[in-house]
């Protein structure tokens, strides 16, 4: 797997991306990842992950405000590559990107830099300067260029949605097996 820190990489393959912060690699990420490397290997494209190299809730957070990741850069770039994926953008979260309007990242990244020709998220995928690009913003342009967007919904595990909050919450309660299992794979 070619994993890239910057957001100015340019693919001149094109790419099926699963977008998202893929914290802990849980079993909703991977439906996200495996559902960008299915589309890839259909359409003979690149299957592509853009994430974060650390979570962006805490590069602008108080010291309080901070969350535990539920694994490492390392764990993650590993868990990412045994789905199939093939290219990892890994840029820092920082004020360039932060800053960048919904719609520039789309059609500048994603289209422009990454050659996208399938993007795949979760349904509450959220990007873009203070949060302002949803999936149907995605949707939206990404439609006008004739791009596919697949937008996953939430996966559930007895009735409860699966969540990298919710895993957390596992872990301090001292639940491990629990958490292991909504990750789907071991701490």
């Amino acid at each position: 797997m070619l994993t890239v820190d910057t957001i100015s990489y340019i693919s001149e393959k094109p790419c099926a991306i699963a977008l998202g912060t893929f914290d802990g690699v849980h079993t909703g990420h991977r439906a996200v990842i495996e559902t960008a490397v299915n589309a890839a290997r259909a359409e003979g494209i690149i299957p592509a992950v853009f994430t974060f190299s650390e979570l962006p809730r805490n590069i602008f957070a108080s010291p309080n405000q901070r969350v535990f990741p539920l694994c490492s850069q390392a764990q993650k770039a590993a868990l990412i590559e045994g789905l199939g994926v093939e290219l990892l953008i890994t840029p820092p979260f920082d004020n360039s990107i932060r800053s960048m309007p919904a719609e520039d990242f789309i059609t500048d990244i994603l289209i422009g830099n990454l050659n996208a020709r399938h993007i795949v998220c979760g349904y509450d995928h959220r990007f873009g300067a203070n949060g302002g690009g949803s999936t149907d913003t995605l949707v939206r342009i990404c439609g006008s260029y004739g791009i596919a967007v697949t937008i996953i919904p939430p996966v559930m595990h007895e009735g409860v949605k699966i969540s990298s909050t919710l895993i957390r919450s596992l872990i301090r309660e001292g639940r491990i097996d629990d958490a292991r299992l909504l990750l789907g794979h071991d701490i």
